[in-house]
């Protein structure tokens, strides 16, 4: 959907896709553009159940690995 900003940088969010979005929203900046994220209505309860989604793995094993996807990402290997 093609939508437009103001001088002031208001960007216009038509009611249909507005009406589904919660009053605090996240802007996450990606290299292709702007991501918009509904923010949870409890951030704690996400984070657990997140949590228990992650492999068996301890946190230094889970930082080498993000970190080297970060570095991949950096670098364009994607």
């Amino acid at each position: 959907m093609l939508t437009q900003i103001d001088s002031k940088g208001r960007l216009y969010i038509p009611k249909a896709m507005r009406k589904n979005l919660p009053k605090e929203v996240y802007l996450v900046k990606l290299n292709e553009g702007i991501l918009i994220v509904p923010k949870p209505e409890n951030p704690l309860k996400e984070l657990e159940e997140l949590g228990r989604k992650l492999p068996d793995k301890s946190i230094r094993e889970l930082r080498k690995e993000i970190l080297e996807e970060a570095t991949k990402e950096e670098e364009g290997e994607e």
